[in-house]
Formats: C-alpha cells, structure tokens, sequence
C-alpha cells in the first residue's frame, strides 16, 4: 500500500505523480493526519503546507511501515498576486518539496527533475518570454533539476519553433477530424478506437453524426484562417472506400484548403493503392504510417496485424503516388526489445528517408489491454539508452527535433520526439503540443479549444468518446463548440 495525506487537496494529483515518478504505486490511497501506522506494511507520505514569514514551508514526511524514512522542508514566497498565478507557484513548491524528498532518500534523480506535465517544452518558452534565457535556464536546471541533456533538447525545439509560433493569432485556427476505428487494437493502446472491419454499420452512422457536425460548424470556421487539417485516429484509412470516400469530399466542400492536410494511414495493412489514389485526389500532402517497430517477433506480441513487409511496401506505394511528406512513428520500450532491437528499427526508417520521424517511449495507461506492469518489464538504463540512440541517429541522418511531449506512466519519465527534415515540421503537432493556437475538433473523443493569445489562457470543448453516445448527443457538441467559438 501506499498512503498520502496532504493538506493541499487540489494537489493530490500532482503529489501522486511525483511519488510515481519513484514508485509503482497505481492507487495511492488517501489517509488521515493522524493515520496510525503501527503494524501497517507499505510507504506512507503526510504533508503540510503552512504560512511563516510573508511565505510558505511545504514539509513532507515519508514512512516506511512506522519508520520515518525521510523529510523535507521548503520555504518559498510567491510572487503573483492573482490567485490562478499563486497557486501554479503553490503547486510547483509542493512537488519540488516531494521531489526533493524522494530524490534525497533513494539516492536517484530523473533526466525531467520533477517536470511530470506533458509540456516541458511550453513551460521553457513561457519562462523564457517572462524571466529570459538565463534566468530560464537556471530554473530548470537548478531548482527543477533537469539534466543539462533534457534542457539541451528542450532549447532546441524552443528556438525551432518560434517563428511558427510567432505566425499565429487569435485568428488563427487548426481543425482535427477524429475517426476511432481500427483493424485490430494493439496491446499498449489507450485511444478512443473501436475495432472495425469491412461492411460495419458503426462507419456508416459515425460519418452521419460526423457530417452533420462538420456542416454545423462551417460557418464558425469561415471566420478563422485554417493553418492545418488533421485525419487522425483510430486509423482514418480503415474506413471501407466509399465512406474514405465521403469523408474526404466532406473535407473538401466544407473546409478551406490548407498548406498542411494529414491523414494518419497508421496501419501499414490499410494502405492500398485504391486508398493512396484516393488520398492523392483530395489533395491530402501528409501521410503518418507507422510500424512502430520493425522487428517481425513484436508486432505480433502487440498485437498488430501486419508484417514488416507489409510496411515496407507501403512506404513504397505511397512514394510512388507522389506524396513528398511522410512520416513515421516508432515506439521505443516495447516488451522483449532490447537497445539492439531498437537500433535495427530506427536505422531501417532513417534509411527511408522519410520528411519525419516520432519516437515515442512506450506508455501504458489504464485503457490499454496490457497490464501497467508491462510498463516495467524493460530497464530503465535500456530505455534511456535507446531515447538517447534514437536522438543521435535522427541527428546524424539531418534529422532536427521540432516538438515534444511527456505522457504520464512513461518509463523513467522521458519523452516523445518527432523529428524532421528542415520545412517539414508538422504544424499541426506543434500548434497543439504548445496549445498556442484554437482547434476546432469534430469527433468521437475530439477535444477542441480556443486560445485568448492576448490574454494567455484556453477554454475547452470534448466530445464524448463513446461511438453510440456521440452520434446520440452531437447537436448538443455541436452547441456547445458554438458557445465556445462565437
């Protein structure tokens, strides 16, 4: 068991992380001040927050059984003066408290520090445009205790990104089409995505509710410049012909044409030339295909169903029908890889010389068919050292980092990359990772959002992510994305 009482409430969530961060500890259970720990196996954290001097101290006690194994203290003062600013400067201080305590007792710290939020990158920038480059840096070094390395790469995307992010403004809008079906879900997966074949009624009717959505809004996206159009899933290309088909001409006589227009045609299997023809037709310029690995044994232990093959014929078909940027995603971490296994893969898709490639660490969360302690069964050493691989490969083939985020669960707290070739970033992926820019997002599971730049704050709008209730409830989606919008 493990056990944590906190008088920042609001924080639990936050503290939980921080404990997670050294522990596989699921469910953290909540406890009393004056829980009593005789005879109780299990690793127990009591913390306080109190008010001394014009500032805080944040403590943090931690038990092992009833032995104290450790504490830390750590007074702060905050310098903002509305209350959302106090308390993001509250919460920073009591997860450094837990960091500080636990990096203390088990002798280990993490390339992110105490980062666990899944936008270092973003935290880089604002600190940056606040404090400047120096005063930056020293925080996340110094007090967040990220390693020179992770700042490095931080930096990187920063500086690469900013003149994207400088092009937008409360006018600016990216829209993202969701299509949650798959031929086969795979083991680690937590999307909304529904398995599917040929001939399923479920398509048919989704592209009903989708349709009537997308026309809904047509006149809220009239009055925004559309930077980027997003096809993701789910796996887009498992839709049958006819309804790829009707989804694409939707696209085309309801949405402004784009300088960016992707459509994630993830699963090798799914490609086909009808579907590439197609494809080429509606002028979609950006395809994502992704193996995920390219060692034969693992795809099948996830429980993807096709071939490295199968991949590899797919890339080439795609090249063949002219389409100039492509990308590949890879995970790293997957269960019974080793650094060598890893290598293998990122060299064959280097050697493709696809426009783009996202390495992504393996993260298994609580929807994914694979237990959470799959998470575990590779080393993080093994891990760490196939991130670091994966970057210098990337690099040496002309390969530059251009976004990046964090997910929760990820083994030793790392990340994920996409890297590409220069001028072939994906806006889209920036834009949403550095929440700098609205989206309008249509549905099952879509959330859309949408940027007040000048008053550097965001309000949401999710669809519900259950296929039958969102073709049930859409107008009420589509009223509320209205409200939000206009």
């Amino acid at each position: 068991m493990v056990g944590l009482y906190t008088e920042t409430e609001y924080l639990y969530n936050d503290i939980c992380e921080e404990i997670r961060l050294f522990y596989n500890a699921d469910k953290i259970e909540i406890i009393e001040q004056n829980y009593n720990l005789k005879d109780k196996a299990g690793l127990y954290f009591f913390h306080t927050l109190n008010s001394e001097n014009d500032g805080y101290v944040s403590k943090a006690l931690f038990f092992k059984k009833a032995k104290k194994i450790g504490e830390y203290s750590f007074e702060f003062k905050t310098s903002e003066s509305n209350k959302l600013g106090k308390r993001r400067e509250i919460k920073s201080a009591v997860k450094l408290t837990f960091y500080r305590l636990l990096r203390e007792t088990t002798g280990k710290s993490l390339p992110w520090g105490c980062l666990t939020g899944i936008r270092p990158t973003r935290m880089l920038r604002e600190l940056e445009d606040r404090q400047g480059e120096i005063a930056a840096k020293k925080h996340m070094i110094a007090v967040s205790d990220v390693n020179k390395s992770k700042y490095a790469l931080a930096k990187s995307i920063v500086d690469l990104q900013r003149p994207l992010i400088e092009s937008v403004d409360n006018g600016s809008l990216d829209i993202y089409i969701g299509i949650p079906f798959c031929p086969s879900i795979c083991h680690y997966c937590s999307f909304s995505s529904t398995k599917t074949k040929r001939g399923d009624e479920k398509q048919s009717e989704y592209l009903d509710a989708l349709e009537y959505e997308v026309k809904a809004l047509k006149s809220v996206i009239a009055e925004y410049d559309v930077r980027s159009i997003y096809i993701g899933g789910g796996t887009p290309t498992s839709l049958d012909m006819p309804l790829l088909n009707r989804m694409l001409k939707l696209v085309r006589e309801n949405l402004p044409s784009t300088k960016e227009y992707t459509v994630e045609a993830g699963r090798p299997d799914t490609i086909t030339d009808d579907v590439l023809k197609i494809l080429k037709e509606y002028n979609v310029n950006r395809i994502s295909i992704n193996p995920q690995t390219l060692k034969g044994d693992t795809l099948l232990r996830i429980g993807r169903k096709h071939t490295i093959e199968q991949f590899l014929y797919a890339f080439k078909k795609t090249r063949e029908y002219g389409f100039e940027n492509i990308n590949i995603d890879l995970i790293l971490g997957l269960p019974g890889e080793s650094v060598s296994d890893m290598r293998r893969s990122v060299k064959k898709a280097v050697d493709l010389q696809p426009e783009s490639i996202t390495l992504h660490t393996l993260s298994i969360k609580n929807a994914a068919k694979y237990t959470r302690d799959m998470k575990y069964s590779a080393d993080e050493k093994t891990i760490l050292r196939a991130v670091d691989m994966g970057r210098r490969k990337t690099k040496r083939s002309g390969y530059k980092p251009y976004y990046m985020y964090k997910q929760k669960y990820m083994k030793g707290n790392l990340e994920n990359v996409g890297f590409a070739l220069s001028g072939y970033e994906c806006i889209y992926n920036i834009d949403m990772m550095e929440e700098v820019c609205s989206v309008l997002a249509f549905g099952a599971g879509s959330i859309s959002k949408r940027v007040f730049k000048d008053e550097n704050r965001l309000k949401r709008s999710a669809n519900v992510k259950d296929i039958k209730t969102y073709i049930e409830r859409v107008e009420d989606m589509v009223k509320k994305k209205k409200e939000l919008f206009i």
